[in-house]
């Protein structure tokens, strides 16, 4: 990859937006607080993470045009990557390559045969996108990292051994926003809907009779349109046999039973621009301090367990029978993850994931 390297040591990488003085911030925390990831980086200093990336703290960047369905397209170019995209509690790492890219108006599809790299784009969301060359122990680590309007990290993909370096140049290069083109960014707050709102006008019986009458999984979001409701107060408003609230913690039992079978899941972590799904089995369950984790050779997840404010078992009855979930949410109501069996569409859903679910629930219902 050497040639990656002459490429970002050619561009202007002089930071163009907060400048000197942030990089200084920046110089002066990582001395203090070596350890810090990005992220965190980000949250001290009280900037947006893509402001650092923007500002050449710790990195160099490229920056890119904002022709992200295009850029999404050329991704299967790269060959075998990781794909990485989390939210505030948890954080799920996916290696594989794209191969089937759909991209219609503002939505986006990548659904490998193998399932390998599968995902779900909000394309509404992405605001700038980066070329960035990190140094790491042995060299530099070359990643595509997008942000939304307020600064906070969508999706990260990134260059592994045996990806096409070549491919990666192209696009940068065909994508590098010219240095006269670039203005500082400019980052705004997203408008958060409230997670809890008055449910006094709805109509629970009804609500659950046309729960009842879904036919597909994907119906569950009109439901809630239609009822004004958010996903958690929907699972509060119907009885134990659609919703039932389980005890958090019951989680890491889960996935170490799950672990300990040939059974395969489908793991769903997301964030408002994109959701990133694993599908197939895992083995590797270890807790690591705040961390539960999922540590397998091509998919990794790390879920913030403190985060974890509630979590449910889930049944939404379709064509082919009822499909069940495990849903975790955080304290303001958000999706940290779901997990279901893995289901061919058109048949029934695995009795045995079914099953397992079912066990977390004797005895462990909570008030």
């Amino acid at each position: 990859m050497d040639n990656l390297a002459t490429l970002f040591s050619s561009k202007n990488l002089a930071a163009p937006s907060l400048g000197d003085l942030l990089q200084q911030r920046f110089i002066q925390l990582q001395q203090q607080q070596p350890k810090l990831r990005r992220r965190e980086v980000a949250e001290q200093l009280q900037v947006p993470e893509a402001a650092l990336i923007d500002s050449q703290c710790g990195v160099n960047s490229i920056r890119l045009e904002q022709s992200f369905a295009d850029i999404i397209q050329q991704l299967p170019s790269l060959g075998y990557i990781m794909s990485l995209t989390r939210n505030d509690s948890a954080v799920h790492e996916r290696k594989g390559s794209y191969e089937k890219v759909s991209i219609k108006g503002p939505m986006g599809l990548v659904i490998n045969d193998d399932r390998k790299i599968d995902l779900r784009i909000f394309l509404n969301r992405w605001a700038s996108g980066f070329a960035v060359q990190e140094s790491i122990t042995d060299g530099f680590r070359y990643s595509l990292q997008f942000f939304d309007q307020a600064g906070t990290a969508i999706q990260k993909i990134f260059l592994q051994s045996d990806s096409d370096a070549d491919a990666y140049q192209a696009l940068v290069e065909k994508f590098a926003l010219a240095d006269n083109d670039q203005q500082p960014l400019q980052f705004s707050d997203i408008a958060v809907e409230p997670s809890s709102v008055d449910t006094s006008h709805v109509d629970e019986e009804k609500l659950q009779k046309d729960w009842l009458a879904m036919t597909n999984v994907h119906q569950f979001f009109s439901l809630m349109k239609k009822y004004k409701v958010s996903r958690e107060q929907a699972f509060s408003l119907v009885d134990d046999s659609l919703a039932q609230p389980i005890e958090p913690a019951l989680i890491a039992e889960l996935l170490q039973k799950i672990a300990a079978t040939d059974l395969s899941i489908m793991c769903f972590v997301g964030n408002k621009g994109n959701i990133q799904i694993h599908t197939g089995t895992i083995q590797n369950v270890k807790k690591m301090g705040p961390w539960l984790n999922i540590l397998d050779p091509e998919f990794n997840l790390h879920l913030l367990e403190d985060n974890v404010a509630s979590a449910w078992v889930v049944r939404k009855p379709t064509v082919d029978g009822n499909i069940t979930s495990v849903e975790l949410y955080d304290a303001a109501g958000e999706t940290i993850l779901q997990l279901f069996g893995q289901r061919v569409e058109g048949e029934a859903e695995n009795r045995r994931w079914r099953d397992m679910v079912e066990t977390l629930l004797v005895g462990a219902a909570v008030a």
